[in-house]
């Protein structure tokens, strides 16, 4: 209660300390204003020539195309489907006024959700948050790394700070794709979006510089790009100050910065600026708002992906957020990843040719990255003779199990771990009735010695995943002490989860393979695959950290089948790597809905009231 309580305490002070700083700096500004003549205000307002007037307002105009692409960008992060152009109309209307009347997040949420009523408050609150975090994060990028060594005649390090600006923030979005806030997960945006905002800020701080600069006196002949730096960092002040359109921290920011705006001339110009840029838009802003027929299209429901295939591996999709890319005669399986949009395993039906343009054109609607993933030699000329970046990164480990024998030499040590898990009394069998309380200990234990499970293109254990996978179990004095599962389609079945017990005698995994090739075999299946390891052209590095896995699986002597990564160009081609390889290491905790949880104990233990405690990563449906 205590914590609790001082919790409400810090939070009201974050709220009230903003504003009362702002009245601070506003009472401020009022008795420095008193020292002016205001006579001369008056004529050096009037005296402003109409040419400058004009020229304020186109680059106003210019500003607030910048500024409504903040919210195409949004749109695009939170999948709604809405036209671009409703989408920068609303934020056009919401920031207009709100940047004006002071609540900028309550009047932009509001406006939105007035414009575009059939996303729902939920998502107009998302947006605006969205807008506020990612400009906030933009303008301190360029407040920090070029306004001020411009201001601090520093102007040469303007360009190395912001590079080293921009790979440091990058790095840190790569790294942590998501934050979690009031238990709440909010996704970052990713790097294509981050790079859209920052030129965007970029854009809309210089305009509305410029906007400001030709509205002063010529005869103060201010420097250019030292004003514009005084009006980035002014912007910033004004909005953490709260007050109306930034009134008293903007100005006694920007007059701090450049003494030179103290004199009368210099406040007709700062009142011109005011109603170029925050009274003209705001009143357009709240006269659309107020006319402009609200657009009722709801979010767009996303298509599911399919989950069959000619590659059994297609089947893991069921548990990563994944969507559907169609276009005639062709379909196949995209996976999400924080920077990526990848099209997983090549097509699910027809060629993969026609399916390119429409994942280029996916992914920007995303803000993501296309990417090819895990081609095989016949797609990948596809994609290359297409323009498409290809390289060869996995070698994937196949067995014609309506062929497998474990005569000859190549099979000999895979021979001597089945007779070393048969002489233990060791049974491997088809898991027909699953003990998920027996099969979630070996999990726990395989965790304790193995650390957290991988994600994205591996399956992860949970029973709504399991439900309707083969499945094979390992027992050893009527206890279960492994199992693996696989992944199945027509006529073939991959290698998914491996899960055992610590110290455990050898050949038992082994056998537990050799069980679900023998099981294919007798249903019919013609392939079965042993999943990819790195290809031996990668950095030894990646090799080493699965030599274990690759004695294990070569001892099968498995046909090996080349696996490639593709996209746009080499830049994006590092990057897709790299994300994808993070994505698999730390992957996004497994989301719960209530109809999870109802499934989930159902399935498990029906007699019992509450959540299995072991089980609290279940399956994400697919969206």
């Amino acid at each position: 209660m205590v914590r609790s309580e001082l919790a409400q305490r810090v939070q009201s002070g974050q709220r009230i300390l903003p504003g009362l700083l702002g009245l601070a700096l506003l009472w401020m500004l009022w008795t420095k204003a008193q020292d002016l003549d205001w006579g001369m205000v008056q004529n050096a307002f009037l005296a402003i020539p109409a040419s400058r007037w004009l020229a304020a307002a186109i680059a106003t105009a210019a500003s607030f195309w910048a500024i409504g692409q903040y919210d195409v960008v949004a749109h695009r992060h939170f999948r709604t489907g809405l036209p671009e152009h409703v989408a920068r109309n609303a934020g056009l209307a919401a920031i207009a006024v709100g940047q004006t009347t002071g609540f900028g997040p309550a009047v932009g949420a509001a406006l939105r959700w007035r414009l575009m009523p059939g996303l729902g408050h939920g998502m107009a609150l998302r947006l605006v948050t969205f807008v506020t975090l990612g400009f906030l994060l933009a303008w301190g990028l360029l407040a920090g790394t070029v306004a001020i060594p411009v201001l601090a005649g520093l102007g040469w390090l303007a360009l190395p700070g912001f590079a080293l600006g921009g790979l440091a923030l990058a790095a840190l979005v790569l790294r942590n794709p998501r934050l979690r806030i009031g238990g709440r997960q909010l996704d970052l945006p990713s790097l294509p979006a981050l790079v859209q905002l920052v030129g965007l800020a970029a854009c809309d701080l210089l305009f509305a510089g410029v906007a400001l600069y030709l509205l002063l006196p010529p005869d103060l002949s201010l420097p250019f790009l030292p004003m514009v730096a005084a009006f980035t960092l002014a912007l910033g002040a004004g909005m953490l100050g709260g007050t109306p359109g930034g009134v008293g921290p903007f100005e006694l920011t920007l007059i701090a910065l450049m003494p030179d705006l103290a004199g009368a001339d210099a406040a007709a110009s700062l009142i011109a600026f005011r109603a170029v840029y925050y009274a003209a838009p705001c009143l357009i802003g709240a006269g659309y708002a107020l006319v402009a027929a609200p657009c009722m299209t709801q979010r767009a429901a996303a298509s599911a992906p399919p989950l069959r295939g000619p590659r059994a591996e297609i089947g893991i999709a069921a548990q990563t957020p994944a969507r559907a890319l169609f276009v005639p005669g062709a379909e196949a399986c995209a996976l999400r990843t924080p920077q990526t949009l990848m099209l997983f395993l090549g097509p699910t039906r027809g060629s993969l040719a026609p399916l390119l343009p429409e994942l280029k054109r996916a992914a920007r609607s995303e803000n993501r990255v296309p990417c090819l993933y895990k081609l095989t030699d016949r797609d990948a000329e596809i994609a290359r003779a297409r323009g498409w970046h290809v390289r060869a990164f996995a070698i994937e480990g196949v067995i014609d199990a309506q062929r497998f024998s474990l005569n000859g030499s190549p099979r000999r040590q895979l021979r001597r771990f089945l007779r070393k898990a048969e002489s233990v009394g060791l049974v491997c069998a088809p898991i027909t009735d699953p003990d998920w309380q027996a099969m979630t200990e070996v999990h726990r234990a395989w965790e304790a010695a193995h650390g957290r499970e991988r994600g994205l293109t591996m399956g992860r254990f949970c029973p709504l995943y399991l439900r309707d996978k083969p499945l094979y179990g390992a027992w050893l004095d009527g206890r279960l002490v492994a199992f693996v599962s696989g992944v199945e389609t027509r006529g073939a079945i991959a290698l998914d989860l491996m899960r055992h017990m610590s110290d455990l005698p050898q050949g038992v995994m082994h056998a537990l393979v050799h069980e679900m090739i023998r099981d294919a075999a007798a249903r019919g299946l013609r392939e079965v695959s042993l999943a990819a390891l790195p290809h031996p052209d990668l950095p030894d590095r990646l090799a080493a950290d699965c030599a274990g896995l690759a004695r294990f699986k070569s001892s099968f002597a498995p046909d090996w089948r080349v696996l490639h990564i593709a996209a746009p160009n080499p830049a994006l081609l590092a990057l897709a790597a790299l994300d994808i390889r993070l994505a698999i290491l730390d992957p996004a905790p497994l989301a719960r809905s209530a109809e999870d949880l109802w499934a989930l104990d159902a399935l498990v233990d029906p007699k019992r009231d509450t959540p299995v405690p072991a089980l609290d990563e279940p399956m994400r449906h697919a969206s």
